[in-house]
């Protein structure tokens, strides 16, 4: 699928190839699995293009770009100006790691999406991600992951491989994540591995979902945190 990332004049729109070339793809995905309503958190926005794109696409769903570091969002500012009133909120800042998320419970959060995110942070962001999914997702919400990762006993591609060891050289507490561990861990808190998709250069998207809780079974599925 065709995801055209408009360019501006815009000094402080900075551009990511990687971004560019799956935006198509990675849309492709998640209209197959994103509801029409509610919101989406991006994690790790960066510079801004995917959000931008998404954004127009997918609306009426609001996209809610996200990212730790500030200094990224004079770049994602200038991209959501180019999806016009479709545009993507304001950029804000949130901290994987943290134990409470800059969110509100009536943004009505459907899903969070982290794009070539987790293997470019420590390991802590990643357990982040999972733990705060937990928390906020409604019932059969989704967390959405984009990029590459191991499996257990399925033989690395050698361009992974190499990924990761250079990935290790910029930074130690970078790296591939295994999928297959990812996966325990967020069962444990009640999310459930739901899609594996292969996609371009040994990137995966992987879908989890939110499973129902106990409390939502007695209460008919109003939402629990």
């Amino acid at each position: 699928m065709n995801c055209s990332i408009p360019l501006s004049d815009n000094l402080n729109q900075r551009n990511a190839q990687a971004a560019a070339r799956n935006a198509g793809v990675i849309l492709n995905e998640l209209k197959k699995i994103l509801p029409t309503t509610g919101a989406v958190l991006e994690v790790g926005s960066g510079t801004g293009q995917h959000g931008a794109a998404f954004s127009r696409a997918l609306w009426p769903l609001r996209w809610i770009p996200s990212d730790v570091d500030d200094s990224n969002f004079n770049s994602i500012k200038a991209w959501n100006q180019t999806a016009g009133k479709h545009c993507p909120t304001e950029p804000r800042v949130v901290d994987a790691r943290a134990r409470q998320w800059n969110v509100r419970d009536d943004e009505k959060i459907i899903a969070i999406v982290a794009i070539n995110v987790i293997h470019i942070s420590s390991w802590d962001t990643t357990e982040g991600i999972l733990t705060a999914a937990s928390r906020i997702l409604p019932t059969n919400g989704i967390l959405f992951f984009y990029g590459p990762f191991f499996r257990d006993n399925i033989e690395a591609a050698e361009s992974n491989l190499a990924f990761d060891a250079q990935l290790k050289k910029q930074n130690n507490d970078w790296g591939l994540r295994n999928l297959d561990l990812i996966s325990r861990l967020s069962k444990n808190l009640g999310l459930d591995r739901d899609k594996i998709v292969s996609m371009p250069k040994n990137n995966l998207c992987v879908v989890f979902r939110k499973r129902k809780t106990q409390i939502d079974t007695e209460s008919n599925g109003s939402k629990a945190y």
